[in-house]
């Protein structure tokens, strides 16, 4: 599970480590400067002193003395700066020059090169996890679908769906999805390519399977502590994979309720997975939970063969 936390954390840090390896890099440099330029640490010496004197004119009033002085500390800076090119020493470069690669602009925001950069960690987290890269729209096939009981018409429409859901996505808005259906029909493939989309916007997605998020909520309930509940209660978009295969507990019931009926009530919209009917939905779990999924989702049956065996039949 990639949580926007660990997400972000670790973008922070990516960049302080970057800018601290970049700062390490200029001072070693400007050490070699100043060592084979000793002129450079007579001009810092003098603009120090002058800096003391320039203040101590200054509350005297001596204008025509603090001219002077200001005059002799920009003749210095100047030489300073011209020794210095000669060194090939430029001003330190930052990356971002809105933020100077701190991760926050001046009135302490999230900076976007931090979002940015967050979106792309979070990408790699969720492709070392799953196949992001193999599924997308299109690649998506269509012709793995035949006409035997409108299977293609059927997966025609549920594609046009999911592409209309991923380039309208609003966290505030997307209504929730449930997809049913056999092993091997595509739900996943077409989950991941909304996954994406969704990612490529900047905003944050939690995907698991329903056994490990909800094993992970348990875990840390019980023991390990953690606020993986908290970051599904919130993110932008929740996907539940495989729903159904979790073990059913009284603690996993009230957790599965908890997810999807504070998701409804906050609008953040929730995409779920799973192979079981909307029968099989009303035995597992408790009416509760059966009423929401049933009412406030909007539910698609996966129709056709299992498109794995056939590709797999395909490549032999």
């Amino acid at each position: 599970m990639v949580k926007r936390e660990d997400v972000y954390t670790a973008a922070f840090a990516e960049k302080k480590a970057a800018l601290e390896k970049k700062k390490a890099v200029y001072d070693l440099m400007l050490k070699t400067a100043y060592d084979q330029t000793p002129r450079l640490c007579e001009i810092d010496s003098t603009l120090a002193s002058l800096g003391a004197k320039i203040a101590i004119t200054a509350m005297a009033g001596d204008t025509a003395g603090l001219e002077l002085l200001q005059k002799t500390m920009t003749c210095l800076s100047n030489e300073k700066s011209k020794l210095l090119k000669q060194a090939q020493i430029e001003p330190l470069k930052y990356d971002c020059v809105i933020c100077g690669d701190t991760g926050r602009t001046r009135n302490g925001k999230i900076c976007e090169c931090i979002k940015a950069l967050a979106k792309k960690i979070a990408t790699e987290k969720l492709s070392s996890e799953m196949p992001l890269d193999e599924c997308k729209f299109e690649n998506f096939n269509l012709n793995l679908y035949t006409d035997e009981n409108d299977a293609r018409k059927k997966m025609t429409a549920i594609l046009k769906l999911c592409r209309e859901y991923a380039i309208g996505f609003s966290p505030k808005s997307s209504p929730n999805l449930l997809f049913i259906g056999d092993t091997g029909l595509g739900k996943t493939h077409l989950t991941l390519s909304i996954v994406s989309s969704v990612l490529e916007k900047g905003y944050d997605v939690i995907y698991g399977s329903a056994f490990n998020l909800l094993k992970t909520v348990e875990k840390e309930h019980f023991g390990s502590g953690g606020d993986s509940y908290e970051s599904m209660l919130n993110c932008d978009l929740l996907v539940i994979d495989d729903l159904g295969t979790e073990f059913t507990s009284p603690f996993t019931q009230t957790t599965l309720y908890g997810l999807i009926n504070t998701r409804i009530l906050s609008k953040k919209p929730t995409i779920i997975n799973t192979n079981l009917s909307m029968s099989e939905i009303a035995k597992r779990y408790t009416d509760r939970i059966a009423s929401r999924l049933i009412g406030c989702y909007t539910a698609r049956k996966f129709v056709g063969k299992d498109i794995r065996q056939i590709k797999a039949m395909q490549s032999h």
